[in-house]
């Protein structure tokens, strides 16, 4: 058995840039709240400069001394300090004595400043600063605002902790904070987190505010006995305001280095993604290995959409050596399909094609294209409602099999009736199908005209009830839903796309047997079914639904799909559910679905699942079982322990095969200002290969934000 572990991990995520709000959840752990010292008289609105204190000393050449809350506000600037000098010529201020310098954004304390309001230049010695609009804060040797847009800071520090508590910091010998070109640039930048300094960059980068700037993202270090040591290093490439790049290469001692790269686009019409790999050499697979992605989504005109998703790995293994998704290493096929539609509020008119990329199994029919028009009219109760449905479609087969045109007309006619009392809805269809074949031994030409006519009732009982002193409102319901297809021999005709639906209790209410235009299957058959449900008078809830029903069939169902012989059962096997709330505050919960077959007097299917949620803990427990092909244990834990530990896990077994699907387990602390979460992951990918790995997470809060807002 191939084991692939992970070790550890680093991610340094930014939630909290400088300039936006701190999120509650993350203010409820913190002791200091943001600071929120801006009111309307903080600054003045006029433009003049405004000065206030104690005591005031004129002395010569227009320089004025004062002393004593010494308050000075222009515009959006305030300087508040115990001593202030101010030469009027050059608004030139020299102040000292516990210095505030506050803007709308952010609030800078130091022990001596100098400020020139004219040009908008300070300096400020032994400054702190702290953001008014999040939890970010810092501190410096000097801070030179050298213009209005442009800082300086010396020997500075920055963190989102709680003041006196700085359990992750960084460091710098020298920042530059640019708002021209929004840009920050900092000189020997150290990482600490508890005081030990894990990383250290010569040079750093970064956009100042929201705004996005090309660069290194956080490396990905780790260990694998599948690829050996790891390393994946991003790249970010910011092309233009809707265009950008994602360059990660991913180093693998075992095997070589992979090439990632993601590139997304928006326009003002529409978006897309295009994802590739290339590993040029594999040395364990002994070629190259490539997989390509692209999705695409447009809007181009009102009622106007068009979609296209392409896929394609260059070996079928790709999946299951690179891919963490349990959905994509079990998938047989990769979709490759494009459409466009025109919608208004009564007819949809499509243009599709579809392809496929077989992963395992047999090569599938393309369509290559479809157009469907169907009409969407509002359904009318008590009054009569036309319908139809058309489909024009072109089928073709990489292997010599039977390909042509289809073309399907389907009109319909209900009058459904509606009251208090209950439901009568009569429906009549006809369906028309026509057939240009190719490559076939027999006929070119074939068609078929089916009608199918259907009745849909049921009645509403209530009675009002009394349980456990609790008054609820019973209600029972029985339905009958009778459909008749006439028998037409469909043998002849081809199985392009066609498949059978498969029985659960959406059957029992449906028109057709199969999915699909290539089959009508012919029907004498009356469900019989009836629903019960408590519902509490005093606030509405259904507390309990319980409902069964079964399919009577009056003749064979000869028309059947190839290979599968004709149905001569008169019953269906009976399918039942349950939901309920087990007790009066809801905390525990059950659902139920069983289909019975009443002839052999066994489970065919199951489905049980039992939930427990009591303030913030939930448990969810669930049993499926499907005779002869899946047995499976389901169990999921969320819990916040409280605003700081939470604990999930997941486990997943196959109970047929004996082995485990999937086990999850972590743990999560949450600080103020960062987090640390420890999981554990079991995956099963196929009987030689299980995915194993033991993950560490550290968030930083507010790492990636950090600059001063002017």
């Amino acid at each position: 058995m191939k084991i692939k572990t992970g070790l550890l991990s680093l991610l340094l995520v930014s939630t909290l840039p400088l300039n936006s709000t701190a999120e509650e959840s993350a203010d409820a752990l913190c002791k200091v709240q943001p600071s929120a010292i801006i009111t309307q008289t903080t600054f003045s609105s006029d433009g003049k400069t405004h000065l206030q204190s104690d005591k005031v000393e004129l002395g010569e050449k227009e320089t004025s001394r004062f002393s004593g809350n010494v308050i000075i506000q222009q515009k959006d600037k305030r300087i508040e300090a115990e001593q202030a000098e101010y030469i009027k010529q050059s608004e030139q201020v020299n102040a000292k004595g516990n210095v505030r310098f506050i803007t709308p954004g952010i609030k800078i304390s130091s022990a001596s400043a100098r400020f020139n309001l004219k040009s908008n230049q300070a300096v400020l010695e032994h400054a702190e600063f702290q953001s008014l609009g999040s939890r970010a804060r810092g501190a410096a040797e000097k801070i030179d605002i050298v213009e209005a847009n442009v800082t300086e800071l010396s020997d500075a520090i920055y963190t989102t902790c709680d003041p006196g508590n700085s359990d992750w910091y960084l460091s710098a010998s020298s920042i530059t904070l640019d708002r021209n070109t929004r840009q920050g640039h900092a000189n020997n930048v150290v990482l600490r987190f508890k005081e030990v300094p894990f990383f250290y960059f010569p040079y750093l980068r970064f956009p100042i505010g929201e705004e996005r700037l090309s660069g290194f993202l956080f490396p990905y270090f780790g260990h694998s006995d599948e690829h050996g040591s790891e390393l994946k290093l991003p790249y970010y490439w910011n092309i233009h305001p809707q265009l950008d790049a994602t360059l990660t290469p991913h180093y693998m001692s075992r095997r070589g280095t992979l090439l990632g790269t993601e590139v997304r686009y928006l326009t003002q019409n529409s978006n897309g993604i295009f994802y590739s790999e290339y590993l040029a050499d594999d040395k364990i697979f002994n070629d190259s290995r490539e997989r390509v992605k692209w999705t695409h989504h447009a809007t181009p005109g009102l009622g106007w959409q068009a979609n296209a998703e392409y896929n394609y790995v260059a070996d079928t293994q790709h999946l299951v050596d690179f891919s963490n998704d349990l959905n994509s290493t079990s998938a047989t096929y990769l979709t490759r399909t494009a459409n466009i539609s025109y919608g208004t509020t009564n007819w949809l008119l499509g243009i599709n094609a579809e392809a496929h990329q077989i992963i395992s199994g047999d090569n599938q029919y393309k369509r290559l294209p479809q157009v469907i028009l169907h009409s969407r009219y509002p359904v009318k109760p008590n009054r009569l409602n036309l319908a139809i449905e058309s489909e024009a479609v072109r089928f073709d087969h990489v292997e010599n099999k039977v390909i042509g045109q289809r073309v399907h007309l389907k009109p319909s006619v209900s009058i459904p009736y509606t009251s208090a009392a209950g439901f009568f809805e009569p429906k009549v269809s006809l369906q028309y199908t026509t057939y240009e074949l190719e490559q076939t031994a027999g006929a070119t030409t074939l068609s078929r005209t089916v009608p199918t006519a259907s009745l849909n009732t049921g009645l509403f009982f209530e009675r009002e009830t009394k349980i456990f002193n609790t008054d609820f409102i019973q209600t029972l319901e029985p339905q009958l839903f009778y459909v008749y297809t006439p028998y037409q021999d469909q043998s002849a005709l081809p199985v392009f796309d066609t498949s059978a639906y498969a029985f659960n209790v959406n059957q029992f209410f449906s028109d057709y047997r199969f999915n699909g235009h290539d089959r009508i299957g012919d029907d004498n058959r009356l469900t019989t079914a009836i629903t019960t449900r408590f519902i509490n008078q005093q606030n509405g809830q259904e507390v309990f639904m319980a409902r069964a029903g079964q399919i009577s069939y009056f003749d064979d169902r000869r028309v059947q799909l190839p290979g599968i012989a004709t149905q001569t059962s008169s019953r269906s096997n009976i399918i039942a559910e349950l939901k309920t709330r087990l007790n009066a505050a809801g905390n525990w919960s059950l659902s139920s679905q069983l289909e019975w077959d009443p002839e052999q007097k066994i489970n065919v299917s199951s489905s049980n699942q039992l939930g427990y949620s009591y303030k913030k803990f939930n448990l969810n427990l669930a049993h499926r079982f499907q005779r002869n092909t899946l047995e499976t244990r389901e169990m999921k834990i969320n819990w916040e322990i409280n605003p700081r530990w939470k604990v999930d896990a997941a486990h997943l077994y196959d109970l047929k095969d004996e082995h485990v699907v999937e086990n999850l387990f972590g743990v999560k602390y949450e600080s103020c200002c960062w987090g640390l979460r420890l999981s554990t992951k079991e995956r099963y990918l196929t009987a030689s290969q299980t995915d194993r790995g033991v993950y560490l997470e550290l968030i930083l809060k507010g790492l990636g934000g950090f600059g001063i807002n002017q």
